[in-house]
């Protein structure tokens, strides 16, 4: 894509890598604008059914926004910074492609924000979760306190953001802030092999399924949205008698 991200086809799936290694693949503007174009690329590609997303090098995911970068915007141009990083994360979350985040080394401030917005998360032993941002005078401001309550609950989403302590991918696991926590070096590897078999189901069922999540549980939306949805999937005449190829 360009200096800030690569883009790799294995198959269905589509392989997204931060390759900003030198400052931790710290986010700048130039990645979410990357990022939103790599989506919209992707999503027009009918030909493709999952997406990875990993950060170049050892030492992390991603250790968050880019301070450098921050620091030569004030006033209205910073407060676009962080709208950018808001919809460039929305663009992931939002896509009807599923998503799964391969995690390692630092995922801090943007960067667990940036995971948060993935479907899936695998991280492995070497990763050191947190939100640093009230440290810096600042809150999370790019979806952390929006999604993260979802899958953590308010208690430790608060927790998380006002002590500031960073967690490893046992306890992340335990209290379900990630999907699933592997041995070192091995994140990337699981996240394929996740994304492999998701990419193999039927793109509607998969696009429809994610929305109906989105919506929530408001009971008269939801029996319309389900009705819509069984509708769509069967319709979908390319799945019809081929169960086959999704028994395990």
């Amino acid at each position: 894509m360009n200096a800030t991200l690569t883009l790799e086809r294995l198959g269905r799936v589509a392989h997204l890598r931060l390759e900003r290694p030198q400052v931790l693949n710290a986010i700048d503007a130039a990645m979410c604008a990357a990022l939103t174009q790599a989506m919209a690329s992707l999503e027009a590609d009918p030909e493709v059914g999952a997406v990875v997303v990993s950060g170049a090098g050892e030492k992390a995911f991603s250790a968050g926004a880019d301070l450098t970068h921050m620091r030569t915007l004030e006033g209205a141009g910073l407060r676009r910074f962080i709208e950018q990083t808001w919809f460039a994360f929305e663009r992931i979350a939002s896509s009807p492609l599923p998503s799964v985040a391969a995690l390692h080394g630092h995922v801090l401030g943007g960067g667990l924000e940036l995971a948060l917005a993935c479907d899936l998360r695998i991280a492995d032993e070497t990763v050191k979760i947190g939100l640093p941002e009230m440290g810096l005078g600042s809150v999370p401001g790019s979806g952390a306190l929006q999604r993260l309550p979802a899958l953590i609950g308010p208690a430790r989403t608060t927790e998380l953001m006002l002590l500031g302590r960073r967690i490893e991918a046992a306890e992340a696991a335990a209290i379900g802030l990630v999907n699933r926590a592997v041995a070192r070096g091995e994140a990337l590897s699981a996240a394929m092999a996740w994304a492999q078999t998701i990419s193999k189901l039927p793109p509607e069922a998969a696009r429809y399924a994610k929305l109906a999540l989105r919506v929530g549980r408001v009971p008269e939306i939801a029996a319309s949205l389900h009705g819509l949805i069984s509708d769509a999937c069967h319709a979908d005449k390319r799945y019809q008698n081929n169960t086959d190829q999704f028994k395990r």
